[in-house]
This record gives C-alpha cells, sequence and structure tokens, in this order.
C-alpha cells in the first residue's frame, strides 16, 4: 500500500509540473550542472535555449521519476552499507538493482529528483559583480548530495528511500578574469553531473562512487588567457556541512585547457586530510587523494566523445578489523550521437579497479586487503526531447565483474554479472 501511495504521489507530481512548466531558463549557465564543464552538444546537459531576463535573479527547478530493473529480480534490503553514504542509512548494495549508483532501488516507480534552484549568475565581463547560487532536491538521489562526511546539518533530512538535501549554498565575487567562491558547491571532478538534467545517461558509471560530489569552503579561480583557467582552495574534506565538525582540511585544485569552443581537456585534484567520520567508516586519522582528468570533444554538429580518467589512493589508520586503505583507479568514455534535436543516442563503456574495503563496503564481503576487483559496464542510452521542458531517458546497461571470491557483486551476493533497463522521465520548470 505504501508503494501504491508513493507512485501516486509521483505521478501526480510529475503531471504538476509538466502542466506549470513554464519555458526553460538556463542562465545559470552549467553552476546549476554542479560545475561540470563538460555542458556542450549534447541533449540535455545545459543547452536548452536560454531566454535571457533582465531579471539578475533566475529560478529553476525540475522534477525527475522513474524506475531501474534487473534480470534478478532483486527486491531492497535495508540497513546495509552504500558506498559513498553512512552505514545504517540506505538499502544494502548488494540489493535492488545492485551496483548501480543513484538507481539502486527496486523495480517501482521513484521520484528521484525534486529541484528548486535560484542563482544570481556572475558576470564580471565589465568589472567588479557578485553573485550565489542555492539548490535544494528532495527524492531517492538526494541522500548522495548530504553533509555525511561529519553527519551535521542536512544529514538527518529524509528516511527510507527518500530524503532532502541543500546541494549547493554558496556565494561568489569577482573581478574580470578572477573569481572567488565560498560556501558548498559541487566539486566538479567527474563527467557526469548530478543534477538529473545535466546527465545523459539514466545511470551513473562506477567512477562517481570514487569521487567528491560536494565540498565545503572557498576556492579561487583565475582565467589566464581564453585556452587556460586554473582554480584552488581549501575545502572541510568533502561531504561535510559547514561547521567542519572533525576539522578536516583538503586542497581542490583545477588545471582546464581548451583548444576551441568544442573541445576541452580538465585535470582536478582533491588532496584530504581527514580526523573524523567519512562515509561509511570511522578512523584516526587518515589521507585520500584523488585525481581525475576528463578529456570532451565535439567532433561535429552531431558527435560528442569523452574519455575521463581517476586515480584514488586511500590511507587511513583504524581500530576496526579491516583494512581501511586502497586505491581505486578506471576508464570512463562517451560517445553521443544527435541524430536531430528531438533524438540523441550514446554508448558509454567503462573499466574501473578497486581495492580495498575503504572503496567498496559489502558488510563481511568486503573487497579486503590486497585482493582487486575488476568491474565493467556498457551502457545504452538514448534521450527524447518530446519537446522544450519535457525529456525521458531510456536505457539498457550490462555490468560484469572479475573478482576471485564466493561472494559476487550483483544478485544479493551470488552473480557475476547484472543485465538492467529503465527509464526516467524529466520536466523542467
Amino acid at each position: 500500500m505504501k508503494e501504491i501511495c508513493r507512485t501516486f504521489i509521483v505521478i501526480v507530481a510529475i503531471v504538476l509540473f509538466a502542466s506549470s512548466a513554464a519555458q526553460a531558463n538556463c542562465t545559470a549557465g552549467c553552476d546549476s550542472c554542479l560545475g561540470y564543464d563538460s555542458c556542450i552538444g549534447c541533449i540535455g546537459r545545459c543547452n536548452t535555449a536560454c531566454n535571457v531576463s533582465k531579471n539578475p535573479f533566475t529560478f529553476y527547478g525540475w522534477a525527475a521519476g522513474g524506475f531501474t530493473a534487473n534480470n534478478h529480480g532483486n527486491s531492497n534490503l535495508y540497513g546495509g552499507p552504500l558506498p559513498n553514504a553512512p552505514l545504517s542509512r540506505n538499502m544494502n548494495i548488494n540489493a535492488g538493482n545492485s551496483y548501480l549508483h543513484t538507481t539502486e532501488q527496486q523495480t517501482d516507480m521513484k521520484l528521484k529528483q525534486l529541484w528548486f534552484g535560484m542563482t544570481k549568475p556572475l558576470d564580471t565581463k565589465h568589472g567588479f559583480d557578485w553573485g550565489f547560487q542555492a539548490d535544494y532536491v528532495f527524492g531517492t538521489d538526494a541522500r548522495y548530495a548530504q553533509n555525511f562526511g561529519d553527519q551535521s546539518f542536512d544529514y538527518n533530512w529524509g528516511s527510507g528511500d527518500y530524503y532532502s538535501a541543500i546541494v549547493q549554498l554558496y556565494g561568489e565575487a569577482g573581478y574580470r578574469n578572477t573569481k572567488i567562491k565560498v560556501g558548498k558547491f559541487g566539486a566538479g571532478m567527474f563527467h557526469e553531473s548530478y543534477p538529473t538534467v545535466g546527465s545523459f545517461f539514466n545511470s551513473h558509471a562506477f567512477l562517481c562512487f570514487n569521487t567528491a560530489l560536494t565540498v565545503n569552503g572557498a576556492v579561487v579561480e583565475h582565467k589566464i588567457s581564453d585556452n587556460l583557467s586554473v582554480s584552488g582552495g581549501w575545502t572541510s574534506g568533502y561531504h561535510s556541512g559547514f561547521g567542519n565538525r572533525f576539522h578536516d582540511n583538503a586542497f581542490l585544485g583545477s588545471v582546464t585547457l581548451s583548444s576551441s569552443k568544442t573541445t576541452s581537456l580538465k585535470y582536478s585534484i582533491l588532496c584530504n586530510s581527514a580526523n573524523g567520520y567519512v562515509g561509511l567508516r570511522d578512523y584516526d586519522h587518515g589521507t585520500e587523494i584523488i585525481q581525475t582528468l576528463v578529456f570532451t570533444n565535439q567532433m561535429n554538429k552531431r558527435w560528442l566523445y569523452m574519455i575521463e580518467g581517476l586515480y584514488v589512493d586511500s590511507r587511513f589508520k583504524n581500530a576496526q578489523a579491516f583494512d581501511p586503505s586502497g586505491n581505486a583507479y578506471g576508464i570512463n568514455q562517451h560517445l553521443i550521437y544527435t541524430i536531430n534535436p528531438k533524438w540523441a543516442v550514446g554508448l558509454r563503456g567503462e573499466w574501473h579497479r578497486a581495492m580495498g574495503r575503504a572503496f567498496f563496503n559489502f558488510a563481511n564481503n568486503a573487497l579486503e586487503g590486497g585482493t582487486m576487483a575488476d568491474l565493467y559496464a556498457l551502457t545504452l542510452g538514448a534521450n527524447w526531447n518530446v519537446c522544450e521542458d519535457v525529456m525521458i531517458r531510456p536505457e539498457l546497461r550490462h555490468d560484469w565483474a572479475n573478482y576471485n571470491s564466493v561472494w559476487k557483486p550483483f544478485g544479493n551476493g551470488t552473480k557475476s554479472e547484472q543485465l538492467s533497463g529503465g527509464v526516467t522521465l524529466v520536466v523542467k520548470f
């Protein structure tokens, strides 16, 4: 009965938003995509036609709902660990749609994101300017943006499948080619966007498990030339609140090189020295270095290619009975073809290798010590722009793993592979 009521609420919400949706306004630019800089070319990635308003303040939002199913037909099991989220907060990652980041829930209708945002874009072309951005989200995706790093602020907003989070809340000021951003904002370390309007595919790559989504702190960005920009600053680790409860310290920096309006190369690094609770584990002290390299090329009006690499080195001292250190690395690729303004299709291929329970915690079935697991995924997706404010995004995905253990990553710990499919309806307002 609960699921029926929940499904009814989701459907009513989407219908209401669809009927009242105003013409899309993307004056917020790619900041609404949490800083992800690959907002060129593909349908649904911050490229909706803009009607720039004279009002300096912009309001925007969307509702996204859908479902994902797999060939094992699993249901949710609560109380188990979920990568990049607190212990005892969410369903067991081996249940439901195992391992599919942001689509783990079992097969029924889910409201993934009900998003409300407000921004005053920063414009320093003529000198000094100031701006801000605030983003709130409710839905099954919200738990990923909460401050579970130090269990503060929005950490307790929600339960079960549904949570709420303040995704971004920051102010910024700049003059000419230099600007500073202070508050909570997207780390912008990988290509795939957390806001669903910025993602081409229905699910996310394995790489997203091991990169920072949000940070709190202050970062300065300087545009050296039209083709080169750098940024760097201090953050309180990642996924921590404004109070920085455990006094964590991290450096977040990036270098972006663009040879043209269609080609870019971005290197990002997060060097984190942590003292408290992060994700799934309590530890005495530790260091973690996350590095990503993203190359994007809009080859022509129809073809977009993206390749990104990840390397993570994590070392923690911990009194618990498992090895809290390890590393992860991998490659994720997108090839997207725009058929016409209404339709685009895409192919994603990924290889991801992880070692150590610090990255993939599965109760007593962890990737222990020096054991490496190779994870592979091949995804076929499509975007159908029904109209300017409505998009339907279907997907078919095959995952498989090479891991020499009795435990398996899929099918409640019994399967080495998984075939899944899903669809999401996105309505912008």
